[in-house]
């Protein structure tokens, strides 16, 4: 009877999700995972058939943190802005979850982002559509807008250049909707 795996592939999944978590995706490799859990690549690729997998599944997980951010700014007495401020609250707490998501290099455009990619545009653009009684297009005008200068913050705070302060990015925030909805 062959031995029993020394880690399970949640265990293999938890380490790789903390991994990216604390040094980034470019870290994530077959060798860096079996040495933070003091086990060969063996227990790895017995559980998973490569890296990417493993990659896909940290990802996920990290998509699943990012919709509960969203969840709750939806949830705000302003969905819309609630969902903008709370997009740049995970790339303050999440730095390189966020960069796994939104700033992937290689691609001809940045992954999960631009509104035509992104999985949750339709929702957030439901919750400015509703709450100012606007047309698609006019909410997808405003959305499209909104989306490139909240994700610029955010890329900010996710490389740490960010020197706005939460007041200073609410404040920004319904300014430049304000000067959006007057054209």
């Amino acid at each position: 009877m062959p031995p029993k795996a020394k880690y399970t592939g949640e265990q293999i999944i938890d380490a790789a999700y903390e991994m990216v978590r604390r040094y980034g995706e470019d870290m994530l490799s077959a060798r860096n995972l079996a040495a933070d859990l003091g086990t060969s690549t063996s227990p790895i690729f017995a559980a998973f058939d490569s890296i990417d997998e493993i990659a896909a599944l940290v990802a996920a997980r990290a998509r699943d943190l990012y919709k509960r951010y969203l969840d709750e700014g939806l949830s705000q007495d302003i969905p819309f802005k609630g969902a903008g401020l709370k997009y740049i609250q995970f790339a303050k707490d999440e730095p390189e979850l966020f960069k796994m998501l939104f700033m992937r290099e290689g691609s001809e455009t940045p992954m999960h982002y631009l509104p035509s990619d992104f999985e949750f545009e339709s929702e957030v653009r439901g919750a400015v559509q509703e709450a100012y009684q606007m047309s698609e297009s006019e909410a997808k005008r405003i959305y499209n807008h909104l989306a490139v200068y909240v994700h610029g913050l955010a890329v900010l705070f996710a490389q740490g250049n960010c020197v706005f302060s939460d007041e200073d990015v609410s404040r920004m925030l319904s300014e430049v909707f304000v000067a959006l909805k007057k054209e």
